[in-house]
């Protein structure tokens, strides 16, 4: 058996547990800041995430800046460290559904939604989780019809997700994280000749990210055992 396999064995007895997104942690919305008013911009210091930025796994830095005047005055809120963003609206998700994880405290725009998960459950794991359930939540929640596609809230929060044993979770989070840093050092080194290994590296980390992810149908206990060394041999 797999590292995840004992894991799963020792802490997950009774099956792994579902939960609706509603139920993992507090979720915040976003605002925009009056645009007619400098000081809630000039020489801001707070990150002000919105779907532009949402290009990367991680996300520390962003775009734009608010100031504390803007969190105060406007339906903005500051969002906790080590939060989940997703975006709910934009055209992008015709496509995609654009998810982040983000260590730093920010505030959001209108179009986006972060979740600050309860204890027992790791932010990084949530990460990994929405990435993968993104088609999943696309088809069920996906609102269209408007000027642009949005994500409709109920049902977003009506998705279940599986939250097993906090030590499953953090062996998950290994072995996939190892995958996406391999993605971000060969981006950062991007050359012509690299792009076939990019993608290469990219197609193993979704393959072993869904196969890790499918706690219901772990029909092959070799999927988990084949990341785990995997992600070994690379680290």
């Amino acid at each position: 058996m797999s590292r995840i396999d004992d894991l799963i064995a020792e802490h997950c007895s009774d099956g792994i547990r579902y939960e609706l997104l509603a139920d993992i942690g507090e979720w915040y919305g976003g605002g925009t800041p009056s645009k007619s008013r400098l000081d809630y911009w000039r020489n801001g210091t707070i990150p002000w995430v919105s779907p532009k930025d949402m290009g990367r796994p991680i996300i520390d830095t962003t775009e734009d800046y608010i100031t504390e005047a803007a969190v105060k005055g406007s339906a903005t809120r500051l969002v906790r460290a080590n939060s989940v963003a997703v975006v709910v609206r934009s055209s992008i998700l015709d496509r995609i559904l654009p998810t982040a994880l983000i260590p730093v405290p920010v505030a959001l725009n209108q179009d986006m939604k972060a979740v600050v998960a309860h204890d027992g459950i790791m932010p990084g794991y949530i990460a990994h989780v929405l990435r993968s359930c993104g088609p999943a939540i696309l088809r069920v929640a996906r609102k269209t019809g408007g000027s642009v596609a949005s994500i409709e809230s109920s049902k977003l929060f009506s998705f279940r997700i599986p939250i097993p044993h906090v030590e499953v979770q953090r062996e998950i989070v290994k072995v996939l994280d190892t995958f996406t840093e391999l993605e971000a050092e060969l981006e950062a080194e991007l050359e012509a000749e690299l792009e076939a290994e990019l993608e290469a590296r990219r197609r193993q980390y979704q393959y072993y990210r869904d196969a890790l992810l499918t706690f219901g149908e772990r029909t092959d206990a070799d999927a988990s055992k084949q990341a785990s060394k995997q992600a070994s041999k690379q680290a």
